[in-house]
């Protein structure tokens, strides 16, 4: 191996413009894969493996019901968050006036017009659109409006506000029930003093009022959607909040209500959220993150420049070189990114942040342990000097690459979509920037040593100063290193303290271990301050009802008892999950068996005094057919039509697949939509298990949330698997290409940091409270990471460490005086600049998940590489064998191959 690495260092810097055209072409061709590049945004294709059972129910969801669909909603309170009841005349008319100009509005799609009513979802047939509103209690009449002299009153429901008495009370103009949390949040009961009930009446005081706006999600209409919500939905809820109340008036219809006053407008916000608002927030995000990012990097390129070089010189600085370096990286990244593309491998954002850093970060390694042997060389040309310095450093900076991309690749063993992704790129990334470091950079270090030998200025190389003196370069972080710091940590009170330390992170990290939450914060992913984080700050603090909910029911036979029982208990055994589930179950099989009970009050008004001597398609296309507005439905509240939409008839008409419909209790974190899930399925699989359906028979949950949340099920057994597949897989590449002691030492180190990361986090969490970093999907791509970067801060000491001759401590001054300060000004220094710019990021994701993580690796990193590292081997290291000066001796002494000698000869006067 060391004579195949002298001949890479030797040609390399005989031939630095051939190895540079090589490369470029090489990674010139990878690149090409970006014409097949894939981006994945969509939050379900990053989350959510194809082969998940909740993934699966939404499929089969999907493929009887069609997709989910779109969720609009706006928030409605007052400007001075100290008035306390929005629920007046006033704030009702303001809801009108938006919802008036929401509906009238058009926008251009295709050359045609487009309206909310093109868009719109409809339950029933046939009817308007469903838009849940507090004005439907008046029926979206504001005449109804004005002439209510107790509003309150008529939240309570007693009577209907139609004069017709057509309507079931406090039911929309579609003959849908108003389920009061759902228009208004959070509410207060006032108490009356005349009321003679008043345990019974709550009148209604609201801090704020809701509208939803459901809009279809079929292939069909859903990029119409998408643009409606941006030039409609979101223009005109911005612009009352911009106070744009020329734009509102333009499009506002005042046939019914007049316009209200700007100055009755000033008084109110709103906060809102489309369905495409996720995706606009990462976007969003991600342009704004972008420049810190930048920065980032250019901070790194300067520290790079001043430390790799002797700083302050004209020519003798490293910034040309630092640019030859970020070069690599983009390289790496482009041509990485490229080659996945060949085979559909998706690119996801947290790819594109963190994996430069990633490669940033092991790329500035190398570039520092190359350059800092390449200068102690004494050979008398560049070529010999580079040979010989890849032949001490190439097996070190191999073994490490290659702990690393394995350490990735068996990352990408997990289902779920985004991390796969990121460990398949980290992999590959990796191992291109590996292979360019020893080759690419090999030639840059040429080319910059050529530029130095003519007195040519750094960066600026068509300036030239022949009478230039060289500087000495005093290697003052080695002499650190050796004289003063190796002495200190050999020091009891140094090692004490050490220990110390080392007990207290690593009993902070066995209770982190336990106490880290499960989930992703969604105000977390979104930019402080925008409409979103606006949207869900109110949405938490106020609104009180859950997420609408479904029990499928896929081919069960309803005019079998034992398929019927099953329903009952299906329905009774969820509505006793009173934590999780908000009573009552919509059942149509409940509401059908009313419809066909023989000799019951309601035969007559229902017209089923004959519904028994028709089969099972006709009873159900009858019970389908009673209309909201029925007698049937308005005194007995029999009301087929209201289920049309959940039942799905095969070509005899027999029922397919149907579904109850039921509603969660208020969720407002993750641990709450867990909770919810698990309950729920819990209990149905429970009961399914008891009944022994047949083959073609399932029951299952849905609820959109459901498939975002299902991965927090599995998350920490998808950590906990990549960590060990990782730290097994630098176990064995260690033991194969060095020893076994040497394998158990850098495993345990690097377990150590990743340990201790999760110990400081749940640490951090504590004491900064706010928003918290929990276990999640960018989490457990950051710990795959810190295993990456840990294996940078452990290999190469302890390599060193085998390769040293001498006693123990000696033996760990000789590693530390020429690894360590790698390692240090490497990767501590460069990723300690680099991170700590992200603490400016606007983004809440960014300063949690990066800064605080980032921060934390590199802080643990070399605290257990650079200190705890050294004493372990100071107190316990292996001693010198025999196998380490036969290692030693190959290295060395080793000319290389035949190449290397008779390329030698010609190269005499290079």
């Amino acid at each position: 191996m060391s004579g195949l690495f002298y001949n890479i260092g030797f040609f390399g810097a005989k031939y630095p413009c051939l190895v540079f055209v090589i490369c470029m072409t090489v990674t010139g061709i990878m690149s090409l894969g970006l014409y097949n590049l894939t981006v994945l945004t969509d939050p379900q294709s990053l989350w959510v493996s194809s082969s998940s059972r909740t993934y699966q129910e939404q499929e089969s969801s999907a493929e009887n019901y069609g997709p989910f669909y779109r969720t609009n909603q706006f928030i409605l309170a007052y400007q001075d968050e100290n008035w306390v009841n929005v629920f007046q005349k006033d704030g009702l008319k303001v809801i009108y006036f938006l919802q008036n100009i929401i509906r009238n509005r058009k926008v251009l799609i295709g050359g045609k017009n487009t309206t909310l009513d093109d868009l719109c979802y409809r339950p029933i047939s046939a009817k308007g659109c469903y838009v849940p509103s507090p004005m439907d209690i008046w029926l979206q009449d504001p005449s109804l409006l004005d002439k209510d002299e107790d509003i309150q009153f008529t939240t309570l429901c007693t009577e209907s506000i139609d004069v017709n008495q057509t309507n079931i009370p406090c039911s929309d103009k579609n003959g849908i029930p108003i389920i009061l949390e759902s228009v208004f949040g959070g509410i207060n009961c006032e108490q009356r003093v005349n009321d003679t009930q008043p345990c019974d009446h709550c009148y209604i005081q609201a801090k704020t009022m809701a509208v939803t706006y459901l809009l279809m999600n079929d292939e069909f209409t859903k990029k119409d959607a998408e643009q409606w919500e941006k030039e409609v939905w979101m223009d005109t809820l911005d612009a009352l909040n911009k106070r744009d109340y020329a734009k509102l008036y333009k499009y506002y219809d005042k046939s019914l209500m007049p316009a209200p006053r700007e100055q009755l407008l000033d008084q109110y916000r709103v906060a809102f959220m489309a369905e495409r608002s996720v995706s606009d927030e990462i976007d969003d995000e991600t342009n704004q993150n972008a420049w810190i990012v930048v920065v980032s990097y250019f901070m790194m390129f300067m520290y790079i420049g001043f430390a790799i070089g002797q700083f302050p010189s004209k020519i003798y600085n490293g910034f040309t070189l630092g640019l030859g370096g970020i070069f690599i990286v983009a390289v790496s990244m482009i041509s990485s990114i490229g080659m996945v593309s060949y085979f559909s491998i998706g690119l996801t954002m947290i790819s594109l942040e963190v994996i430069p850093f990633l490669i940033l970060a092991i790329g500035v390694d190398n570039m520092f342990i190359i350059t800092h042997n390449y200068k102690k060389q004494k050979h008398p040309t560049v070529p010999e000097r580079m040979g010989y310095t890849l032949k001490q450093v190439g097996p070190s900076i191999t073994i490490a690459a290659i702990c690393e991309t394995l350490a990735f690749l068996v990352g990408s063993l997990t289902k779920m979509p985004a991390l796969q992704s990121f460990c398949i790129q980290a992999a590959v990334g990796v191992f291109i920037d590996y292979l360019l470091q020893i080759t690419m950079f090999v030639a840059f270090l040429t080319l910059d040593e050529q530029r130095k030998k003519h007195k040519r200025y750094d960066l600026m190389i068509c300036k030239q100063d022949t009478n230039y003196q060289i500087k000495e370069d005093r290697k003052l972080i080695q002499t650190f290193f050796k004289k003063h710091y190796s002495p200190f940590i050999q020091k009891p009170a140094c090692v004490i303290t050490t220990i110390i330390i080392f007990v207290a992170l690593f009993a902070i990290s066995c209770v982190g271990i336990t106490k880290l939450q499960v989930g992703l914060d969604e105000q977390v992913s979104m930019v402080e301050g925008s409409n979103l984080f606006n949207y869900m700050t109110l949405e938490k603090k106020y609104i009180e009802i859950g997420p609408l909910a479904y029990l499928i029911l896929e081919n069960l036979d309803y005019q079998n008892q034992h398929d019927l029982d099953l329903v009952a208990n299906l329905s009774n055994s969820l509505s006793q999950l009173n934590e999780t589930v908000q009573p009552p179950i919509y059942s149509w099989v409940a509401s059908f068996n009313l419809f066909i009970r023989e000799k019951a009050e309601w035969t007559t008004a229902c017209e089923t005094q004959d519904i028994a001597l028709y089969d099972l398609p006709t009873q159900l296309k009858r019970f389908l057919g009673v209309r909201i507005n029925s007698p049937c439905c308005q005194r007995y509240g029999i009301c087929g039509e209201t289920f049309e939409a959940d039942i799905v008839l095969n070509e005899q008409g027999y029922v397919k697949t149907s579904r109850l419909r039921f509603q969660h209790r208020p969720i407002h974190n993750s641990a709450g939509y867990i909770l919810s899930l698990e309950q729920t399925r819990q209990v149905i699989d429970k009961v399914v298990k008891e009944a022994k359906l047949k083959d073609n028979q399932k029951v299952y949950p849905y609820s959109m949330p459901y498939v975002f949340y299902d991965q927090y099920s599995y998350i920490r057994a998808v950590a906990i698997t990549n960590v060990l597949l990782a730290l097994a897989t630098i176990f064995f590449t260690m033991t194969l290409v060095q020893d076994v002691v040497c394998a158990i030492i850098v495993v345990l180190f690097v377990f150590l940091i990743a340990f201790n990361l999760i110990g400081t986090i749940w640490l951090t969490n504590v004491i900064f409270g706010g928003f918290i970093i929990e276990i999640n999907a960018v989490s457990v791509v950051n710990l795959v990471t810190c295993i990456g970067l840990a294996v940078e801060f452990v290999a190469h000491i302890v390599i060193k460490f085998r390769l040293c001759e001498g006693k123990r401590w000696e033996r760990v001054t000789g590693a530390m005086s020429t690894m360590g300060t790698s390692v240090f000004v490497g990767i501590a220094c460069t990723k300690f600049i680099g991170v700590a710019v992200l603490g400016f990021a606007p983004s809440t994701l960014f300063k949690l998940y990066y800064f605080r993580m980032y921060i934390l690796m590199v802080v643990l990193g070399a605290f257990n590489g650079l200190v705890l590292l050294p004493i372990f081997l100071g107190l316990f290291g292996p001693q010198f064998s025999i196998m380490n000066i036969r290692v030693k001796s190959l290295i060395n002494q080793s000319d290389g191959t035949n190449f290397s000698s008779q390329a030698k000869r010609k190269t005499s006067q290079y």
